[in-house]
């Protein structure tokens, strides 16, 4: 009687090979699915704090006395800030001019729209600046 070497794999190590890839597979789309809303989710709070600090910055080029003029409400707006009827971003600028005697404040709100659902769910960040008349002699 010969005996016949075996070569290559069973059936059995072929299915349990495939399972464990498959795991592998899906844990790895799992974790770039992930990350990759984690990036998203990144980029639009720093669109959304740019967006705010150009508000509070274009304020510089108002006189004191104009500054009450920056106030708006839930504006929506693009990614530059530009009004936009179907902009993912809305902005709200508070100007208190009674913060302090002689001292104002201007905050800026933006909210970011949810990309799911389409609506603005709370996700925004918001930046504040004093102002103050310079007198010159």
């Amino acid at each position: 009687m010969t005996r016949h070497s075996k070569s290559g794999f069973s059936l059995m190590e072929s299915v349990i090979s495939m399972t464990l890839l498959a795991i592998v597979i899906a844990g790895s789309y799992s974790l770039i699915v992930r990350s990759a809303e984690a990036i998203r989710s990144a980029r639009n709070h720093y669109i959304a704090v740019n967006i705010s600090k150009a508000r509070v910055e274009r304020a510089r080029s108002f006189a004191y006395n104009e500054l009450y003029m920056l106030s708006e409400s839930r504006v929506l707006v693009d990614e530059s800030g530009n009004p936009a009827s179907a902009g993912w971003y809305r902005r709200t600028t508070t100007v208190n001019t009674n913060y302090q005697p002689n001292l104002t404040q201007i905050t800026v709100e933006t909210e970011i729209r949810e990309r799911k659902s389409n609506s603005f769910l709370g996700e925004s960040e918001t930046v504040s600046g004093l102002f103050t008349e310079y007198i010159t002699l």
